[in-house]
């Protein structure tokens, strides 16, 4: 929860001094220049980026090989990040209820181009476990589902909430994209 407390942080202060407007991901500036992935562009407002951007719960290995391939556990919603109006701060309509920042996938190895999620393909619970980590604090194996334990999320006005897997899937169930911006 710090780091992306940490990360939500920066997010603000990079848009407040960019014109409102949040760092791109890699799909839209489809750079894979390790300076221009969107945590490193946060590192000047981070007291250590390399720290940050790994998050503690991964496995050994894994932080091994996010810090090796320049990349981060963590991947932006990319309904907010590459969409305008809403890549900019002021123009997200339900801040309280935007998720921003989610964990990667443990099944897809980190890379610098794998710094967000693809929301807009987001049809069902198992597309989006080819996103994320939802279950990732759990207690001993994952459930075939991935629907035990929770994960931390980073949302547009700097809460970060655990959420349950079982509740991020109930709202797919219900027909609702948690990667989707809430309208007014």
């Amino acid at each position: 929860m710090s780091n992306q407390r940490q990360i939500g942080l920066a997010l603000q202060l990079f848009a407040n001094e960019n014109d409102g407007i949040f760092p791109p991901t890699t799909h839209s500036t489809g750079s894979f220049n390790r300076n221009q992935s969107w945590i490193f562009e946060l590192a000047p407002y981070l007291r250590d980026v390399d720290e940050i951007r790994v998050c503690p719960a991964d496995p050994t290995k894994r932080q091994q090989r996010i810090l090796k391939t320049n990349s981060t556990s963590y991947v932006l919603n990319d309904l907010v990040f590459d969409t305008p109006p809403y890549n900019h701060l002021l123009m997200i309509p339900k801040p309280s209820e935007t998720i921003l920042l989610f964990i990667l996938s443990e099944n897809r190895a980190p890379s610098i181009t794998r710094d967000h999620i693809h929301g807009d393909e987001w049809n069902s619970w198992a597309a989006a476990l080819n996103d994320i980590e939802p279950d990732r604090h759990r207690a001993g194996q994952r459930a075939p589902d991935r629907s035990k334990g929770s994960a931390n999320y980073l949302f547009a006005d700097g809460h970060v909430e655990n959420i349950a897997a079982a509740t991020l899937k109930s709202r797919f169930a219900a027909g609702i994209n948690p990667s989707a911006v809430p309208e007014h």
